[in-house]
């Protein structure tokens, strides 16, 4: 019995210490991945803060493939090493494959070294890489290296569809490896020759812009719509391009009604192109609204009704609209309008000056007082070179001591003919 108890007490004291040995190293193994988590920590810290010099030179970073991508960064633009650039980029993908940036750096390097790998590199690196991501860059960047005309267009394409952070420099590119910009066009699909067309424009390369405008619709089926249309001839009228602005309406169709967009104000105004531009300012309520029983002469539709407040002795221009001309003729604008307790000696009148050209600045009658729906007149000559005016309806300050402007004035039926297709029309009449 006692023999069978000492055994016994002998067991537990070895299992008690077995149990003992066992804890203390399951806290050693805790308190080694503790500080590996640790270091595991820091060092994913060091990317995310950036901190160069610790990545590039401690020891601690070497397992993670992207210390060698870096390193590789490192000896290829600061110390121009490409051979331990190279290396560093194989060290990189060798520890995680998946790092695209690395493979695309290192074909371009191997490129640039003239080793027989760079084709191989450059064909993998095209099949394989996922075509739904940013990679698409460095395929446009090693397309054009190696002068890959079909990959390079599919790349330059899915950039200016997909990667708007890389347009302008895909666009430069582009460029450089086409060398003008209708062959970049000639290669561009249909649903991106606006886009490239606006990457035109943003350089402020004028004459290229014309040039491209015409060729968006080639072999596309489908001409501008109307809001590309807008926007071309805004940035035009902001080159002050007025012969190229007109001719871009003229092909739109803009000109169907005559000269004057939206004369009757049957449409909102858009305030671009040759549509009405209107300016707010304190001290006149500005509004498009439907005829009433005050307005009715001139039936359904709508007017513009101005409503001065009477807090400000105004100088006013902030309603206006662009409309072509051709030189050498003699123009005709009409338009109707009323006024009810205009107050002050300056009323509002309507003028037509040229815009690019001088020698025509035309004015109508001011208008003052209340008035009851009247027809006005303005004719005046198109001197040679002038391709554009500006209608503007204006209010000059007063001089007087009260000189703030009250009441209201309406608006409509605004259309600018040629004298000459009058005198064609009265002559065919009795026809």
């Amino acid at each position: 019995m006692r023999k069978c108890l000492a055994q016994n007490s002998r067991k537990i004291v070895s299992i008690k210490r077995n149990r003992g040995a066992l804890r203390c190293l399951c806290a050693a193994l805790g308190v080694v991945l503790g500080g590996m988590l640790l270091v595991s920590a820091y060092c994913s810290s060091r990317f995310a803060v950036r901190d160069l010099e610790f990545v590039l030179n401690s020891p601690w970073m070497d397992p993670w493939a992207r210390t060698w991508l870096w390193r590789g960064d490192g000896a290829r633009f600061q110390e121009l090493d490409t051979a331990r650039a190279v290396e560093a980029y194989w060290q990189g993908i060798a520890r995680n494959p998946l790092l695209f940036d690395g493979w695309f750096a290192l074909a371009r390097l191997e490129r640039q070294r003239e080793t027989g790998s760079a084709d191989a590199l450059h064909d993998f690196l095209i099949a394989h890489v996922p075509v739904s991501t940013t990679w698409r860059w460095q395929q446009l960047l090693l397309a054009a290296e190696r002068r890959d005309e079909p990959r390079f267009a599919q790349a330059f394409n899915y950039v200016l569809h997909r990667l708007a952070e890389y347009r302008q420099e895909a666009v430069e590119v582009a460029l450089g490896f086409w060398g003008e910009w209708p062959a970049i066009l000639t290669h561009t699909d249909c649903n991106n020759r606006w886009t490239l067309i606006k990457e035109c424009m943003a350089r402020r390369a004028v004459d290229a812009c014309i040039g491209l405008y015409p060729l968006l619709e080639d072999g596309c089926g489908a001409s501008p719509d109307r809001k590309q249309q807008a926007e071309f001839i805004e940035f035009l009228f902001r080159n002050k391009r007025w012969a190229e602005a007109a001719l871009v309406g003229r092909r739109g169709g803009l000109f169907r009604d005559g000269p004057v967009t939206n004369g009757r104000f049957d449409s909102p105004l858009s305030g671009t192109a040759f549509d009405w531009r209107l300016t707010r300012i304190q001290g006149v309520e500005a509004r498009r609204e439907a005829n009433s029983d005050m307005a009715d002469k001139t039936g359904a539709g709508h007017v513009m009704r101005f409503h001065f407040l009477g807090t400000a002795n105004l100088r006013y221009e902030h309603l206006r609209q662009y409309v072509p001309l051709r030189p050498g003729t003699t123009c005709e604008l009409r338009f109707s309008w009323m006024a009810r307790r205009l107050t002050t000696d300056q009323g509002l009148y309507v003028e037509v000056r040229g815009e690019g050209c001088e020698g025509l600045s035309a004015r109508s009658p001011a208008i003052t007082g209340s008035r009851d729906w009247n027809e006005e007149r303005l004719v005046f000559d198109v001197p040679d070179g002038c391709l554009m005016a500006r209608i503007v309806l204006r209010r000059d300050q007063s001089l007087r001591f009260d000189g703030k402007i009250a009441g209201d004035v309406w608006l409509d039926d605004v259309e600018l003919v040629e004298r000459q297709d009058l005198h064609i029309k009265s002559d065919a009449d009795p026809l």
